[in-house]
């Protein structure tokens, strides 16, 4: 049974982490960023260009910040990843271009890549040494639930800046990620991974290895494979029609100040759907929720580029039930499906995969909106959703039929 010490700082480390995940991604700029983008004179095509070159980053990040993870601590790794984001949206401070404007997105990008799959693995960790690690889906999603209210405060906050300037809403984002950066120094490595190593040297010699650890982690798990793919689906196709909210927000008639107030609604909706998804995975199979999330994603895309009027962008918030489930949804199954090792590097490989299918899609979209319409690209977003996505889940609820450990999830 777990000591009163340990319980302790099981305790003070749900703390650390709540704060640096709540203040961590406290952006007042992002329900105008891509107004702010288009002040510098970016058109649609170098806007998707821009977040392209930002998941291609991503993709060639995620899997070696998954394995730092593993090898030289959860700790160190979210440490990193608040610095990095600090960095980024300093330099976003004095960006002038599309260049500038590049290199505080590659620093973002590197923390998104680290934070990924090492928050959720600390968090686990921690729980297993506590053998509670049962409680995981609850409290991950509570971590969700107030992280996505705090940055829905800080964008209701961000319209009203963006009305007097743009710039203003980057410049109040700094003092919010250094107190981030600040929680993230002070968490302590899990027990059950306090001795990961720190020589560089063998980070370099046992990247093959581990490699070869994750690819035979999926090759012998058919499942986990097929999760991983439609992970990816659902992430990319939920993922590209962010970039285009903001001109919708304008073909719609939405004035700028109102903007930080929807896009906070979104906020809520997500950490709700996040907290409460413990409820729905109680009373529904994982193949019906799986089937879900691609439904929800691509019929609100479908729906947004025929019906548009003053509130369609409520359409929107069948995109955030299924941004609040999907982390949760994945990232359980996912956890329960593999070893501590390999843990954090596994999960960067799940958000790899719809990093770049996302990089792929980016630049066509941004082209497409530029030559037709903004509607007509969220049409183009749903179907091609659906074709990716449906044939994947038929694979994977047959898969999930017939397996034995399924009732685990």
């Amino acid at each position: 049974m777990p000591s009163s010490d340990h319980t302790n700082a099981l305790g003070k480390n749900l703390r650390l982490l709540s704060i640096q995940k709540a203040l961590v991604t406290v952006y007042f700029h992002l329900p105008v960023v891509v107004l702010f983008w288009q002040d510098l004179g970016l058109t649609m095509l170098e806007i998707m260009l821009l977040q392209s070159i930002f998941s291609i980053a991503m993709v060639l990040l995620e899997f070696p910040s998954g394995l730092f993870a593993d090898m030289f601590g959860r700790k160190l790794t979210l440490t990193l990843a608040a610095l990095s984001n600090l960095i980024g949206i300093v330099l976003y401070c004095f960006a002038e271009g599309f260049y500038s404007l590049l290199a505080a997105e590659l620093f973002i990008a590197g923390f998104i890549a680290m934070q990924s799959g090492a928050d959720s693995a600390f968090l686990f960790d921690w729980l297993k040494s506590d053998n509670r690690e049962d409680e995981f889906p609850r409290i991950f999603g509570n971590l969700i639930f107030y992280s996505t209210l705090v940055a829905g405060a800080a964008q209701i906050f961000g319209g009203f800046i963006a009305a007097v300037d743009l710039r203003l809403t980057i410049y109040a984002c700094v003092p919010f990620v250094f107190v981030a950066f600040v929680a993230a120094t002070q968490l302590e490595e899990p027990p059950n991974h306090a001795n990961s190593t720190n020589d560089t040297a063998r980070f370099t010699t046992d990247l093959q290895e581990q490699l070869k650890s994750v690819y035979f982690s999926i090759k012998r798990d058919d499942i986990l494979l097929w999760v991983l793919v439609y992970a990816g689906i659902i992430f990319s196709f939920n993922l590209a029609g962010l970039w285009l909210y903001q001109p919708y927000f304008d073909v719609a008639g939405i004035d700028i100040i109102y903007f930080g107030i929807v896009f906070a609604s979104f906020q809520v909706v997500s950490a709700y759907a996040g907290k409460y998804y413990y409820v729905v995975k109680a009373r529904f199979q994982t193949s019906t929720i799986l089937l879900a999330l691609i439904l929800l994603t691509c019929g609100a895309s479908i729906l947004l580029g025929y019906f548009v009027f003053l509130f369609s962008f409520t359409l929107i918030y069948l995109h955030q039930v299924v941004r609040g489930f999907y982390k949760i949804s994945f990232n359980d199954i996912v956890n329960q499906r593999v070893d501590s090792r390999v843990r954090a590097s596994v999960l960067s490989v799940q958000s790899l995969g719809g990093r770049l299918l996302g990089a792929l899609l980016m630049p066509v979209l941004g082209w497409y909106a530029d030559v037709y319409t903004i509607e007509a690209t969220f049409v183009v977003i749903g179907v091609t959703g659906l074709i990716c996505g449906i044939p994947v889940w038929l694979v994977l609820h047959g898969k999930l039929g017939t397996d034995t450990e399924a009732d685990a999830f």
